[in-house]
Order: C-alpha cells, then structure tokens, then sequence
C-alpha cells in the first residue's frame, strides 16, 4: 500500500510542487432520487447522471500524486457511505488530476509510528477497501495514470480495472523494494485475480506494468484512450456483473492457486528463489509469501491480518526503516538538490558526444526523458554502431514493459547522429561521453565552444577527473559541469552533478533538470579527483587491494562483501568495469591523496588481463564460469594466507570513513546525499540505508573499530572528524 514512486519510467515520482485541487469533471443531470453530492477535502462523492453512474473523485488538494494519508482514507470511508445512500446502478472510482491515478500511501505515515500505530492504519484502510469490494453495484476503477501500491489496491477492491493508454499510466505493487508488503489487501486480491504465479511475480519483483502489459496479465480488464477513459468506465460499471475472481485466466493458474499440494509447490520455489536472491537479508518477500499463503488456506479475513501484522513489524524493523528512510531520502531530493543553486534553464535539445556504451545509454535515456537528440563519434560507422545501440536497448525495454512498443519508436525517432558537430548549434545541454582522458576531453570542450550558443551548458560524463582541469582551456569554464552516469545508464538511477569552484550556479542548476528529465536522482558535488562516488570506492578497493598483497585470497575477499550484503566483490567489480578504467580511476583517486597506487592492475593490463570482457582479470572466465586467476597470487609475490580479521568490517569501514572525509572536506553537501550516491550510485547495501545511516547504526563503536584498524593498518584509517564528533547524521 507504500508510495515509493511510478510515475517516471526509469526513476522515482518526482516531488512536483504542490497542485491546486482540480474539482471533478460536471456531471450530467442528476438522477431522480438521487442524494447529494458529499464534498468532502480529498474525495468526493459525485451523484449518479441520467445514466445512472455515480462517481468517486479522489483529489488531494496539498499532493500532486494523490498519496493516501489518513484524511484520505477517512473521507474515502465517508465517500462509500454516501454512494451506498445513494444506490446508484454503477460506480466509477477516479482521479481528479491529469495523468496521475493514486500513487500510494504517504510514506510519512511509517515515520516515528509504532508498530502498534501503524497496524491500526492499515486495517483503517483495509476496512475501507473491504468497503468498497461489498458495495451490491458494479464499480469500476478509471486509472488514468500511476497506481501504484495502495492505488492499485484501491483499484483491485474494484469489480473492474479500465487503464488510459498513456506513458504515465502503471499500475504495480513495489512495497518489497522497501522491505515491507502490500498492506491493503495487495496480497489477497491479486492473487485471486491473477492467479498464485503471476501475483507472486508482480509482488516479489516489486514490477511496475505498462497498459498492455496489464491487460495481458489480467490486472486490467481494458486499455482505452485517455479520452474515452470515463465512458469506458461508465460502459463496465453499467454492462458488468459484479463476479467472484477465478484465480487465474487458464485451468492450471487455477490449479495453481487453489489446490493445496500444487499451491505448496509453487510456494516453496517462490522461497527458494527469494532466500538465494536476497541471502535472508531481506524480510520483506518472505512476510509477502507467508500472508498470500494464508489468505489463499484461510481466507481473505487471515490473510488481511496476517499482511497487516507482517507491515507493522517490518517497517519498525531495521531493514525497513533504513529502506523507507532511503526511499523519502530519494523523493525529497527532486527539491532538497536545488538549495544553493541558481535558475535552470530550459532543456529541450541534448547533444551528446561519444556514442560507446556510455554515450549510447545517455542519449536513449535523453530520448525517453521527451528531448531532442543530436549524437556525434569519430566516424560513421561509429555513428551507426551507437544508434544500433539505441535502438537495441529500446526494444529490449519495450520487450521487458518499460515503454509501449509505440513510445519506444518515438524515442528512437527522437536521435539523429554524424560525424561531426552539424546540429549541435541548437543544442541547450552537450554531454560528452569519450575516453577517460585529459586532453581529449578538453580537446571536445574547446570544438564544442566553437559551435554552441553562450548559454548552452556543456557537460562531461567523466568518472574520476576534476572538471576544473577538462575545463581548464575552455573559454568560459563557468559553464562546464561534471554529469556522472552510472553503468549501464538505462540501470541505474543516478548522476552526480559535479559543481567546480568556477561553475555558473545556473548551469549546475540546469544539469540537475537534465538529470530529472532522464529520470534520474541527482546529487551534487564538490569537484576534485573522483568526486564522491569514484573516490569511496576506489580507497574500499585499494583496501582489497592491500589485503590481496597480505595474503589473502581472491575469493575470500569477494566472498566476505557479497555476504556482507554487497551485490558483487571489489575484485569482481574491477574486472566487470575494466582494468584499464579501474586503473585510471585509482591512479587519480591516489595521485590526489598523495599515496602510492597499487600496481596489481597494471601488471595484469601489461599480461594482457584487462577485465572480464578482455581477456580476464583477477578471474578467469570460460564456459560461464569464474576462477582466480592464478596469475595474480605470482604477480603479487605473497603466499596465499588466512585472514584472521573481519575483511567486510576492514573494507566497508574504509569506504564510510572515506565517506565521513568528504562530509569535512565539503565534497558532500550533506549525510543524505552521501547515502543516495553509495546505494544508488555503487549498490552499498540498501538494507543498511547508506554509509552515515550505517555508522549512526554502529554508534560509538564505529569510531573505536576505526582507531582498531588505524593501529594496525595506519593512518588512513583513523577516523574522520566527522565520525569523531559522535554526532548522529539523522534523527531516529
């Protein structure tokens, strides 16, 4: 029932500001008999017209998203009472915003409440759903946008399920990704709806579906334009019976759903796969499996208590406070990231320099944020191998649900590419995306100044080199701006805007409205080598670097972070970036601090082991398999030993001191951001919330283990100043 976001294809709902309440579209002649309309704040109830259909209008003047708190819920309950008055032959439940349906419980709602507290609000608005399913006239859910979590449990208590063919319509159940569970029947319904195997799909996966990927599913019983979206409603609400869901659309979903021993199977494997997927670390879809089994044994009443005790634990827990906390953190930042800067300018032309990986994945994701693209490589054929690229990655999304087959052959018409800079003059935003090297760099910011108008905000999608310097021949170095993309760019959900000491508050301003418009989070950082994110990383895999050089073995190293919670291990990480590009990322991050780099990769790039996709690195990789390459124990001339120390402790302690560095050196503007980059932007464990919420987990004791590591280790692990101070980064 959360409200994490939707309405962005690749990101979370933007915060937009507050929208004025839109009164609900005039209805035709009331009916004879019928009472009147009960205006409440957030919902109306809106008599039935001459054909007999009444309407329920949610409309949260003070939320542009129509986030359910709990004056909505109270005037929903009043709403029904009303149309249950008013036995009208048909009901329509809808939105009173353009474009946007019902995103969700208000994520604040779970901020400080106790258990206690929390539970008694989901079964408030269980209560009401439960309402609505019992209401003896046909109703029908009009979604003219996002419904998603609580929206789409409002819209599963309805007898139908009518969706606007729009790019901002979905509809899905993302509460897993904040470590909690549906909490408003989402367990129970879709299950019986849908059947027991693709509910558990849509639940666990915390998937968000396009129209007629919802109709395909059976989540929705029709997909209309945007215009004939009420009469089509209307047309269900008058024409259908209301009718008991079937579990399923085939006899085997059936089955599937309702015998016991096939239910019992196919609940063991939903298990199976979540405790090998999330190592236990995660409760979250383990409580969702145990309330859909309950509901499906018991009944609807079991089942509902059974989701709603399972919210209330989950999110007083650890794992769900820091996810939630994460996920406000992400919502807040669309306006928190632009405190200090100055006046964006408008965007509606991108030009995008080098079209490799990076570069391609840029300008898709440029294209799908609604702008104009013009692309630019050495050649040709470099030309034409980056809009294949393109176009490959846009089907692959329009394969997967994330745009309509019909939107994705508006994005790729949106890119034109050559060989030159014909067609950037009219570009407002110039994002260069080419090899990781100085002087080349600098090279495409004095050709582009050559073109560009002098307003035009010139960007480099640089990984570790200070902007300062690649804008240090440019002709107004104010207007050049660090933009750091994250692999694979259509992913991952973040740019680092990097601010230099000489940079236009207007263009970094404009940087973060670019992020947005790519539906990306945006954080903002000092400049230097590294910045934040490359910085943290590179001294944690030093830190790996340095224990490999003690004796410890490969997958040991890699092991121990994976099981700490860290999606792959540094070792593995470098060889999945690249040597070459680990190497000129750690050279830079090192030349800056003053040490001496290890040089473990670049005896490996001079064998010839360049990454996994190079010829291996510190694996080997043949017939889907990884091994430690054998090379490495004899390049670096240290027998292999075991480790009598906590290598997670040791690795994940340097990155949050590291971390707590650049919070003194002002590199980070704040804990929040440093928390959204390192999970967003690197994958530091979500369920630990981000390096500060982790060392304010770890109390005092994160400074006693850091001065441990320091008498062991040396200098730079004594703790920052930051971490020094004992004073928390958050508020509980």
């Amino acid at each position: 029932m959360i409200h994490l976001g939707g309405a962005s294809r690749q990101g979370p709902l933007p915060l937009d500001p507050p929208a004025p309440g839109h009164p609900p579209a005039p209805g035709q002649p009331v009916a004879p008999g019928a009472v009147p309309s009960a205006q409440v704040r957030s919902v109306t109830f809106v008599p039935a017209d001459a054909s007999g259909v009444a309407r329920i209008v949610i409309d949260r003047p003070d939320d542009p998203v129509n986030a359910m708190d709990l004056r909505v819920v109270e005037d929903f309950a009043a709403a029904i009472v009303a149309a249950r008055a008013a036995a009208p032959r048909g009901l329509i439940v809808a939105s009173g915003k353009d474009g946007r349906f019902v995103a969700g419980a208000d994520l604040s709602l779970l901020s400080g409440g106790s258990r206690i507290e929390i539970e008694r609000a989901i079964r408030a608005f269980q209560q009401v759903l439960n309402d609505l399913a019992a209401l003896p006239f046909t109703t029908a859910a009009a979604i003219n946008g996002a419904a998603i979590g609580g929206g789409l449990e409002l819209a599963l208590a309805c007898d139908r399920r009518i969706m606007a063919d729009a790019p901002s319509a979905r509809v899905g159940l993302t509460e897993t990704r904040l470590g909690l569970v549906p909490g408003a029947g989402g367990t129970q319904r879709l299950p019986r709806l849908i059947g027991l195997v693709r509910a558990l799909d849509v639940i666990l996966n915390a998937r968000t579906l396009a129209p007629r990927r919802a109709l395909r599913a059976g989540i929705v019983d029709e997909v209309v334009h945007p215009a004939v979206l009420l009469k089509a409603a209307a047309d269900h609400a008058l024409r259908d019976r209301k009718q008991k869901p079937r579990g399923g659309a085939t006899a085997v979903e059936r089955a599937t759903t309702w015998l016991p021993p096939v239910r019992a199977f196919a609940l063991r494997q939903a298990r199976s796969r979540v405790l090998a997927e999330t190592k236990g670390r995660y409760p979250a879809p383990l409580a969702a499996i145990d309330a859909i089994a309950t509901g499906l044994a018991k009944g609807m009443a079991a089942g509902l208590d059974a989701e709603a005790r399972a919210l209330g634990e989950l999110a007083v827990g650890g794992t769900g406070k820091n996810l939630v906390a994460l996920a406000l953190l992400t919502l807040h930042q669309r306006k928190a990231v632009l405190q200090g800067l100055g006046r964006a300018r408008p965007i509606a032309a991108v030009g995008v320099v080098g079209l490799g990986f990076m570069g391609s994945g840029i300008a898709q994701a440029a294209a799908a944020g609604g702008l104009r693209v013009r692309a630019r490589d050495r050649d040709a054929a470099a030309v034409a191998k980056g809009l294949s690229t393109i176009r490959q990655l846009t089907a692959e999304a329009a394969k997967k649900g994330v745009f309509e087959r019909r939107e994705a052959a508006r994005i790729v018409g949106r890119i034109t590419g050559g060989p030159d800079l014909a067609g950037f003059s009219g570009a407002d935003l110039v994002i260069e995306a080419v090899f990781e090297e100085l002087a080349t760099k600098q090279r495409v910011v004095e050709e582009l100044e050559q073109v560009l108008r002098p307003d035009a905000v010139i960007a480099s999608n640089t990984s570790a080199l200070p902007i300062a310097e690649i804008a240090r021949r440019a002709r107004a170095p104010e207007r050049v701006v660090g933009m750091h993309f994250f692999s694979p760019v259509h992913r991952m959900p973040l740019i680092e805007v990097v601010r230099s000491a000489r940079a236009d508050p207007d263009a970094i301003a404009t940087a973060v409205a670019a992020a947005h418009a790519l539906g990306k989070t945006a954080i903002v950082v000092g400049d230097g080598a590294g910045f934040y994110t490359t910085r943290v990383l590179s001294v944690m895999i030093g830190e790996a670097f340095a224990m490999l050089a003690e004796g410890a073995d490969i997958e040991a190293i890699d092991r121990a972070m994976v099981e700490f919670g860290w999606p792959v291990g540094p070792l593995q990480e470098v060889d999945e970036v690249g040597l070459e590009v680990a190497a000129h990322a750690g050279e830079t991050v090192a030349k800056a601090r003053g040490i001496t780099p290890p040089t473990i990769v670049n005896a490996l790039v001079a064998e010839g082991f360049k990454g996994k996709a190079k010829g291996g690195g510190f694996y080997r990789y043949s017939g889907g398999r990884r091994t430690p390459n054998p090379r490495v124990r004899e390049l670096v001339g240290v027998d292999s030993r075991p480790v009598v120390e906590d290598i997670a402790e040791r690795l994940t302690l340097a990155l949050v001191n590291e971390a707590a560095r650049c919070l003194d050196e002002r590199v980070l503007r704040s804990p929040a951001e440093g928390d959204l980059g390192a999970v967003l932007g690197f994958g530091f464990p979500p369920f630990l919330g981000g390096p500060f919420r982790y060392a304010d987990a770890l109390g005092e004791g994160v400074v006693a283990s850091l001065e441990r590591l320091a008498a062991a280790h040396g200098d730079r692990f004594a703790p920052a100043n930051a971490l020094r101070s004992r004073r928390p980064f958050f508020r509980v």
